[in-house]
């Protein structure tokens, strides 16, 4: 297999290897951990030269010892269109279970459709500190825009592609956040909650409304119906009251 299948196979998340693209998405998982298999680009110089104004010099120094420069027009073919920074990386993708989990606050996205979103969820988890994000669904967190998305966050805390919230609740208390719920400013949260979280179209599904402990909601002016999904998570998890 060729280094252009081995990136085509490895993109949408779904084999034990992944891709990762850009500076600041390599600079993240290396940070936490990643077992990288290859990294490419087609400007050693270049590349180098970027990490050392956003990063620290362990940092450029183990881009120097890995980084391979290879020829333009295959590292072209390989790439998305809208990479900048000139850096692409295979890494194993980490297999964490529920046992992975700490005893801090679970994210649960239920079945979301935008791969980016997917991914600014994971940045906004890794930010607060969260035990970990599991989600439902088609998309994969491990999908090559997801971890680009999330600046290769996905190594900094469990991530979980699951079929229910059931496999992560156990014996944890369920919050679905929804427009109806308990105003969060007014109540306490358990520490290590699950926090439900549906699409901005759809919102939660009524099972999941009914399976939930405690359905809250996030204050907002007058006529503003709703927020971004990782604005949501973030707006609970920086604004929650967790005891």
């Amino acid at each position: 297999m060729n280094i252009k299948e081995v990136y085509e196979k490895s993109k949408k998340g779904k084999e034990d290897t992944v891709v990762v693209e850009g500076i600041h998405a390599f600079k993240h998982a290396s940070r936490f951990g990643a077992k990288f298999l290859s990294v490419v680009t087609d400007n050693k110089k270049r590349v180098l030269d970027l990490m050392e104004k956003i990063a620290s010099q362990d940092d450029v120094n183990l881009l120097a010892e890995i980084v391979v420069e290879i020829d333009y027009h295959v590292f072209s073919e390989i790439v998305s269109d809208s990479l900048r920074t000139g850096l692409v990386a295979i890494a194993e993708k980490p297999q964490y279970t529920v046992a992975d989990i700490v005893d801090k606050q679970i994210i649960f996205i239920e079945n979301p459709r935008d791969i980016d979103n997917v991914g600014a969820v994971v940045r906004v988890a890794a930010a607060y500190g969260a035990g970990a994000v599991a989600i439902s669904g088609e998309i994969s967190p491990w999908h090559m825009m997801a971890i680009r998305a999330g600046a290769g966050l996905q190594w900094a805390l469990p991530i979980l592609h699951v079929p229910s919230v059931d496999v992560i609740a156990g014996n944890r208390k369920v919050y679905a956040c929804d427009a109806d719920g308990e105003n969060v400013k007014e109540i306490y949260i358990a520490k290590n909650a699950v926090l439900i979280f549906g699409t901005e179209r759809d919102g939660i599904t009524e099972n999941l409304k009914k399976r939930a402990d405690h359905i809250i909601s996030i204050p907002m002016q007058k006529g503003v119906s709703s927020l971004n999904l990782a604005t949501s998570v973030s707006a609970i998890l920086f604004g929650g009251q967790f005891k």
